[in-house]
């Protein structure tokens, strides 16, 4: 989505029009969900951080002004809020070495990052119902083939295939470069 659309879809959000805050929120939450937990490392409190940025700016949206981008105005506002966890739930003379080492990363690395996460998240979305729960079963709650076989009532088998399945259309909707991305993503959520 362009920029200018962002600023006209902006714009009607101010006057109120509850489509166009639909249609920031679904651009923006998943990414910026992703964006936080790579500050917060707890994805509960970065779905939640990420919804009252949705509300406060829903709620202040007359006060609120753009002077760069929309894009630009929802990462920065995240950051800061995620900042804000940290003073408040760290001394302020401890930092979390996590932090410490994002600082060092450019901030365009990390919206790149996110977005290339939000892409990934809309192939994994894309897979077949079945093949989906099995995949973010394994991948992302860390269960072993026999456990999501035993969860779901089904044979180790049918998992292995349905993993197989996923892991096939996932190289074919991502290109190579995506695909790397995709294996460190999910290899550094099961670390």
């Amino acid at each position: 989505m362009t920029e200018n659309l962002n600023q006209h879809i902006f714009k009607r959000l101010q006057n109120g029009d509850e489509k166009a805050f639909s249609e920031l929120f679904d651009q923006y939450y998943s990414a910026l969900c992703l964006f936080a937990n790579k500050y917060l490392c707890d994805m509960d409190l970065s779905r939640s951080l990420v919804q009252q940025v949705f509300i406060d700016l829903w709620t202040k949206r007359e006060k609120i002004t753009v002077t760069s981008s929309v894009k630009s105005y929802l990462y920065t506002t995240v950051k800061n809020r995620c900042i804000d966890v940290f003073r408040k739930t760290k001394a302020t003379t401890e930092i979390s070495e996590s932090v410490e080492n994002l600082n060092q990363i450019p901030f365009r690395d990390l919206i790149e990052e996110a977005e290339l996460n939000d892409r990934i998240n809309a192939s994994i979305n894309q897979l077949p119902e079945k093949c989906r729960e099995i995949f973010l079963l394994c991948r992302f709650e860390g269960l072993k083939y026999s456990e999501i076989a035993e969860k779901l009532g089904i044979s180790i088998k049918t998992v292995e295939m349905q993993m197989g399945i996923a892991l096939k259309k996932l190289r074919d909707s991502l290109s190579d470069y995506q695909m790397i991305n995709l294996l460190v993503f999910i290899y550094s959520k099961k670390n």
